[in-house]
């Protein structure tokens, strides 16, 4: 096949006649695997949570974009929410919500508020729970450094030393 496609590259052979013989011999596998192949079902996980809407059990589902939670009663309740993973951080600027880890479009991680639209905390840095012991404020974060990890504030001059 790789000498005939380099055939095809120098116009010593027409493309169509090339693709054409790979393709009978390949369509007859391909219908026989469609056949003899057993059909594979992802099943949906329990995620032990109720629907906000319904309130019938959430349920694991795999999707274009990977896992989500999804109502157990689809199509008649629609209700979807996305896995978030919460880092333990009440949020320091609404003290409200939680702050969770995202991904941004370029799959570059960064942390916000869950309470989003509500509250725009964000940050490319992973905060703390504990406050700042100069100033006071809950604005610790961990900030990374090629020597490490370091801790600081984002409100005053406060830093740890860098931890390996």
């Amino acid at each position: 096949m790789e000498a005939e496609l380099d055939e095809v590259e120098h116009g010593e052979i027409q493309w169509v006649k090339v693709i054409d013989q790979f393709y009978k011999g390949f369509e007859k596998n391909v219908e026989r695997a469609d056949k003899e192949m057993e059909k594979i079902e992802i099943k949906d996980e329990p995620a032990g949570i109720d629907c906000d809407l319904c309130g019938a059990p959430m349920v694991f589902k795999m999707g274009k974009y990977g896992k989500f939670l999804a109502c157990s009663r689809f199509p008649d309740c629609r209700n979807t929410k996305p896995i978030v993973k919460e880092i333990g951080v009440t949020c320091p600027k609404c003290n409200e919500g939680q702050v969770i880890e995202r991904k941004s479009k370029k799959k570059r991680i960064f942390y916000g508020c869950d309470r989003y639209p509500a509250c725009d905390y964000v940050s490319w840095d992973k905060p703390i729970a504990r406050p700042c012991p100069k100033c006071n404020e809950k604005a610790l974060v961990e900030k990374k450094l090629k020597k490490g990890v370091q801790i600081q504030c984002t409100h005053c001059d406060y830093k740890e030393q860098p931890q390996q």
